[in-house]
Order: structure tokens, then sequence, then C-alpha cells
């Protein structure tokens, strides 16, 4: 994928629905002028600004400009940082608390440890994933694939979802491969929240998992499953029975002694 801002392909593929607000508001890779005029205003958790700045501007660590100052370095034409500063005006409160989480936990000189760990997976790879059958959650946590993706094909959307949050996730579905996966965020809703439109659901959630943030749910690594996401209903093109029966992809689950 170049630099060039290929709205096209963003809004024909479904993992992208997420920031599709925010793409269509340019017509090229932006840069940091761009974000500035943007209007696309997200703030950290002490009420600052957020900016998108060249890295050679900052001197302190990453979440500390963060939280400090509400600068956030993100390098021109990199996909990856742009991608973040999508996910930063898709879902601020949830952006915020991650970083406040960094702060509760930061010491430049001790180890980062599981908790700052567990945030930084989540803000890179993380997927949120709403439902409101505990049987397909149960599905996902055994690792029975074929179960969740095929079988319940038609529940994807209905009765579960995945929303991408992870940057890093965002630019791998720029040209994905086989393997891709990614650790996801299993959130209890209401059946009728699927009947709410797609913006109001990605509204819900961000308040829901910026709140969890702030209650330090997220302890460890552990807590997120992971999601082999290219299984997902209409996330890749290639979804045939072979595919779905590739154990390589859809590894079965290990049961520790």
């Amino acid at each position: 994928m170049t630099s060039t801002w290929p709205v096209h392909f963003f809004t024909q593929q479904v993992p992208f629905a997420p920031l599709l607000k925010q793409i269509r508001q340019f017509t090229c890779f932006p840069s940091h002028a761009d974000w500035d005029a943007s209007g696309l205003n997200a703030k950290n958790q002490q009420g600052l600004t957020i900016r998108f700045v060249a890295p050679e501007a900052i001197s302190d660590y990453y979440e500390v400009a963060i939280a400090q100052k509400g600068h956030v370095a993100t390098r021109a034409n990199n996909w990856h940082d742009c991608f973040n500063a999508l996910v930063w005006c898709a879902f601020p409160q949830s952006k915020a608390a991650i970083t406040a989480l960094h702060m509760r936990h930061f010491s430049p000189d001790g180890p980062r440890g599981a908790i700052r760990d567990a945030a930084t997976l989540f803000d890179e790879c993380g997927l949120i994933l709403p439902y409101c059958d505990d049987a397909l959650l149960q599905l996902l946590i055994d690792h029975q694939w074929q179960d969740l993706f095929q079988l319940h094909h038609s529940d994807w959307g209905v009765k579960i979802n995945a929303i991408c949050f992870g940057h890093a996730t965002y630019e791998n579905l720029l040209e994905p491969f086989l393997g891709l996966t990614g650790k996801c965020w299993p959130i209890k809703v209401a059946a009728d929240f699927f009947d709410l439109p797609f913006s109001a659901q990605c509204n819900l959630l961000d308040t829901e998992l910026a709140q969890r943030l702030n209650e330090e749910q997220l302890q460890k690594p552990r807590q997120l499953p992971p999601l082999p996401y290219l299984g997902i209903p209409n996330w890749w093109a290639e979804q045939d029975n072979a595919f779905y029966a590739n154990t390589q992809y859809f590894r079965v689950k290990t049961i520790k002694k």
C-alpha cells in the first residue's frame, strides 16, 4: 500500500468501518498541519487537546508527552502512526484512558510490568468484542473456530461483532496475510445494542472500555483472548471450508497441565 489516500479501498473493507468518518475528512495522506486543521479533536484526561506532532519535537517518553502536553508522536507518511491518530479520533475516551493507565504505572527506571504490557498489547493489536450471547463467547474461548465463524456466520453483527481498535491491526489489514491474530476484549451488551447505528455502537463501546480501563480491570495480557480475525465473516476474501480447516491458523486450544 502506497502513501496515497485510498478512500475507496477503506470504504470497501469491513474492518475499517470504525474509522470511516475520520478517513473521509481527508483527500490525501494527512500531514501534521492537516491534523491540526481537521477539527477531529480528542483530549487526554487532563483536558488537553491531542495534537499529532513530529517525533523530533518531543523529548519526553511517549506516554508522558501525551499525558502532560497532549502531544502524540506521529511520523509523516507513516501508516502505523496515521492509524494511531485515526483511532484517537474514533475512540478518544479509550485512548485517553490507556495513556492514563500507563501513567499510573509508569516508572522511567523500573520494569514496565504486566499492566502496561497488556495496555500496549491492546492498543496495538486489540479488537473490542461486543456480544449478547454467552454461548458465542464460549466458542471463542474454547477455540471452536469453525462453529464460531461458519455455523454462526449469520450471528456476526447481530449477536457478536469485532470492532478493530489496535492501530497495528489496522496497518496489517492494508495487506493482510494468513496468520494474523489479534487480542480481543469481550464486552457483554444488551441484545438491542446491535440494533443501534454503528456509530452509536462505537461511542458506547468507547465509553464502556474507558471506564473499565479507569477501573484497572486490565491487569495482564492473558486476559485478552486471541482472535484469528481473518476468520470473521467478510474480513477475508477466501473464507471457504479449506480456509477454516487450516489448524495452523485456527489453532485448537491447548490444555495446560
